[in-house]
């Protein structure tokens, strides 16, 4: 490369620099420090692929890891042993959703409603929802429902009466939105 010719692609500062430095090398007293500072990282496993940590360093590392003392200091907080466990329902809450009699029973409402808010008119695709007029968790505790087979045969979960197309907005607005229905049922 030309002394005086600058390389493309070097913004103004480093066209500065590159001129200021353009003619000096390292000295053999630098060369020699920066050859001993790449043989001790290698010794050390830097540039062998990382640090190399021996099990007990890994085993501190672990325990000052804060979801190792959670777990330690409370082991029992999962499954039937947490205070708000309602054995498994939220499972079977999955379950209906996905399953295709619950789209079959939502495209219905939505046809019979002709894709349109009840309350504000609302006609956006991706913004209607289907809502239940009884709420579906307490048509399940009602029919004591706990599998996927027994949610099928109850008539008054697919009923499409029982359901009406709202916009997301006024969905919330619902007095059973959210389980709000439930959580004012568990504080009386």
């Amino acid at each position: 490369m030309p002394q005086g010719k600058i390389p493309k692609g070097f913004r103004k500062c480093q066209k500065k620099a590159w001129l200021k430095n353009k003619g000096s090398k390292h000295t053999k007293e630098h060369k020699e420090k920066i050859r001993k500072a790449v043989k001790n990282q290698w010794k050390i496993g830097i540039r062998k692929g990382g640090w190399k940590l021996s099990k007990k360093i890994k085993q501190k590392m672990k325990q000052n890891s804060p979801h190792y003392w959670l777990n330690k200091k409370r082991p029992n907080i999962t499954g039937s042993k947490c205070r708000f466990w309602k054995g498994g329902i939220t499972e079977l809450q999955y379950k209906i959703r996905n399953h295709f009699k619950y789209r079959q029973w939502r495209s219905d409402v939505f046809t019979r409603d002709n894709f349109t808010c009840q309350c504000c008119g609302d006609k956006k695709g991706g913004n209607l929802e289907a809502h239940h007029l009884k709420a579906k968790s307490l048509i399940i505790k009602e029919n004591n429902i706990t599998t996927i087979e027994q949610a099928l045969m109850c008539e008054e979960l697919w009923n499409i009466n029982n359901g009406q197309t709202l916009c997301e907005k006024c969905h919330q607005k619902t007095d059973n939105y959210g389980g709000k229905l439930v959580i004012e049922a568990a504080k009386i």
